[in-house]
């Protein structure tokens, strides 16, 4: 059994740090309903067993969808579903989708 969510990564806080950053292009404005604000900055992907061991993670944009990220991580990974046939993955609202289970049905893994 795994367990996926996205947390947020704040870069910066004020307007003049969007603006002067290195990470300026890559960084976005996003919402973080937990904490139930904006922040600049990016999202960190992890993919974990339930023990809290790493599986697999990415860094992104703020913006960036949770499902499309989940797939390319499993499309960079593909050894990860292949080895473990009916493996299970525990996700919040933000990973439904009917085009998405069906794409995960596809590797075998079934999402709850």
């Amino acid at each position: 059994v795994w367990v996926v969510d996205s947390t947020p990564v704040e870069c910066g806080r004020s307007r003049e740090t969007a603006k002067r950053s290195d990470l300026a292009g890559w960084a976005e404005y996003g919402y973080c309903a937990s904490h139930s604000r904006y922040f600049w900055g990016l999202l960190l992907h992890l993919v974990c067993t339930l023990h809290g061991l790493p599986v697999a993670f990415a860094l992104t944009g703020a913006k960036a969808d949770e499902r499309q990220t989940l797939l390319g991580m499993l499309h960079a990974e593909p050894h990860l579903v292949a080895a473990r046939p009916g493996q299970t993955l525990i996700a919040d609202r933000h990973y439904y989708g009917r085009a998405f289970e069906h794409e995960l049905t596809e590797w075998g893994v079934s999402l709850l």
